[in-house]
């Protein structure tokens, strides 16, 4: 077993590369057959959470060229921003792209790439102080494009409006497919992740800033380590989480968020619905 509080945390990360390489004579660890019957659902939904449906009928989509990367000019200051400006960087980022059928099959496909078309990474929106939306921790639910209140949030949280994004992982998703390599999997589509959403929002005008958040922070945030909550469904990982804001050229005292106070929340709703039913794999590696 690699688990072992002792090892330092760079050995560790070694120590899974090395036992999850592909060699000559073996492959790595894995289901060496795909369960179709256990194929995880690919949305996350938090069951009896309120769920806020976001406008697709744009006005204007914003300027999706790669120039817009380069030319960050702000349509709306983030502390304007509404259920337009919103639904637009998410639909454009972690939304779906278009469906698929073949036969009697139908499957999905979603703006932010993703490794066997996967998806293990959820995403989370946090706002304080808008005017368009309550002041909580919201779940993206890319199918339905909306926001599910995960937590209300008390209005002394911040002293003045943000947004903040926040991304999780649900490693079984891959193991399904992967087995042991899984995580490796995992942080490549957490790095198309980051791409897609930089990428939309620079097309709205903005960008990202990441926050210095440790994991444990960020689960209490965004309520992944409720127990009560996921019950029997599977795990999500908190991975990083990134404040929304204009160009720094463009704004004063962004340029890091030492002295940032992070919203606290009050009241959590709804539960996490399971994936699979009765996975014929288990790849306690992934967890340690």
């Amino acid at each position: 077993m690699i688990a072992n509080h002792s090892i330092a945390t760079l050995e560790l990360v070694r120590a899974y590369h090395e036992r999850t390489k592909h060699h000559f004579d073996r492959y790595a660890a894995g289901p060496e057959y795909l369960d179709w019957e256990q194929q995880p659902n690919p949305f996350r939904e938090f069951d009896s959470a309120p769920l806020i449906k976001l406008p697709l009928d744009f006005e204007e989509l914003p300027e999706a060229g790669f120039n817009s990367l380069n030319t960050r000019q702000p349509q709306l200051a983030v502390k304007d921003w509404g259920l337009t400006e919103i639904s637009s960087l998410l639909r454009f980022s972690m939304g779906l792209a278009a469906w698929k059928v073949y036969g009697p099959d139908r499957w999905s496909l979603r703006c932010n790439p993703s490794s066997g078309n996967l998806h293990p990474t959820e995403t989370y929106i946090l706002v304080c102080g808008l005017k368009s939306l309550k002041d909580g921790v919201y779940h993206y639910a890319p199918y339905p494009h909306a926001l599910e209140l995960r937590a209300e949030i008390g209005s002394a949280s911040a002293n003045q409006p943000q947004i903040l994004l926040a991304f999780s992982s649900i490693a079984w998703r891959e193991a399904w497919k992967y087995g042991e390599r899984a995580y490796r999997y995992v942080q490549l589509d957490i790095g198309h992740a980051i791409g897609a959403l930089a990428y939309s929002a620079a097309a709205l005008g903005v960008c990202l800033q990441r926050l210095p958040l440790s994991r444990s922070e960020l689960a209490r945030l965004l309520g992944l380590d409720r127990q009560e909550d996921f019950k029997d469904a599977e795990n999500e990982y908190p991975d990083l989480i990134f404040r929304l804001r204009e160009p720094p050229d463009q704004a004063s005292d962004l340029s890091s968020g030492d002295g940032m106070q992070l919203p606290t929340a009050n009241q959590w709703h709804g539960t996490a619905n399971r994936l699979s039913q009765q996975p014929s794999h288990q790849w306690p590696l992934i967890d340690e």
